[in-house]
């Protein structure tokens, strides 16, 4: 802009000139509109809209994002000594896993421990929603509101279910599906986009001809994990609904087949043994996490996402993959990460 006024002016503005000034105001106006209309572009397609922009492209196709879910389970109050009366356990009533920062869980009805009764099992699920309040079996032993005369509290099964919202990637990976294979109101896509739609929910896979003519199998999960039992009770409430459906349409969760992970890594140098195998073991978790309902477990792919971290410089394993049938989920079983 400076080159071009000096070609026609005849010589060069003073940048604390009254034209020095206004060009540069304009030059700063001018990239801001080409900043707005190159972000316009961006949110104009789904491959690279990102926020608000995108949910509002998924809603052209009936999606919505779907919200942060508790993880749920079941608690188990004891005593050593039964007692001659019933002790009342509140909902409500707080407990957490131990140590930094610890994940809390709340009862979800009321109970007791009936007289003579050493234990009793009581539904919970996590106080704050997300993927952070999975935990395995017996960890979650501290009582934070401790009901009078119990004495001991554990998870006889892990907390599973919890799910962080969902993110742009995954939003946008249900939307560019849809446009995969569309729905077309008898087809397994429009089962699965059904299913999917519902909180605590990843992954569905759909049998048509499960038992039959006239019949579909749908097998639901959330991430790691088969789907909670409330979550298969609205799936099964929407499709009987559908009265219109011209199918019997039976809704389970879906079957978790542990994989073990047994695994030797040659960690680079100037790196922490000890983190590198917590930082390998999580990978291992999350890789697992992202697996659907009828995906194998494959460990060439698990290989990239251990690399991915950039703490190995090799890596092999001494067990294998599973493969998974169409109602089975692969879940993380024990891993152990040894380094050479």
């Amino acid at each position: 802009m400076q080159d071009r006024f000096t070609e026609l002016a005849g010589y060069s503005p003073d940048d604390a000139s009254d034209v020095g000034i206004r060009m540069k105001v304009l030059a700063g106006e001018v990239y801001s509109l080409g900043c707005a209309i190159d972000w316009l572009r961006q949110q104009t397609y789904a491959q690279s809209a990102a926020g608000k922009p995108l949910e509002y492209r998924a809603m052209e196709r009936g999606l919505t994002r779907k919200p942060a879910a508790a993880a749920t389970g079941t608690l188990t109050f004891s005593r050593k000594t039964a007692l001659w009366y019933a002790v009342p356990i509140p909902a409500g009533t707080v407990c957490a896993t131990s140590g930094v920062g610890a994940a809390r869980y709340v009862t979800t009805q009321d109970a007791e421990l009936a007289p003579a009764a050493m234990s009793v099992d009581v539904p919970a699920k996590a106080e704050e929603a997300g993927a952070a309040g999975n935990t395995d079996a017996g960890t979650v032993t501290v009582s934070v509101t401790p009901p009078a005369s119990v004495e001991a509290v554990t998870n006889g099964t892990a907390f599973s279910g919890g799910e962080d919202a969902e993110d742009d990637e995954e939003l946008r990976a249900r939307l560019t599906a849809c446009w995969a294979e569309p729905a077309t109101g008898a087809n397994a896509a429009w089962y699965r986009g059904i299913a999917e739609s519902f909180d605590g929910v990843f992954s569905a896979s759909v049998v048509p001809c499960a038992k039959g003519p006239g019949t579909v199998a749908v097998y639901l999960a959330g991430k790691g994990a088969p789907a909670a039992d409330s979550a298969v009770q609205q799936v099964k409430n929407e499709f009987a609904a559908r009265g219109d459906l011209c199918a019997a349409v039976t809704v389970q969760a879906a079957t978790a087949v542990p994989v073990d992970v047994s695994c030797r890594i040659a960690v680079k140098a100037g790196q922490n043994v000890i983190a590198a195998k917590l930082q390998i073991a999580e990978a291992v978790s999350e890789y697992f996490l992202g697996l659907r309902v009828g995906e194998p477990a494959v460990f060439s792919a698990l290989t990239a996402k251990i690399f991915e971290t950039g703490l190995v410089d090799d890596c092999t394993f001494s067990s294998a993959g599973k493969a998974a049938a169409a109602n089975e989920l692969a879940v993380r079983g024990t891993v152990n990460v040894a380094a050479v």
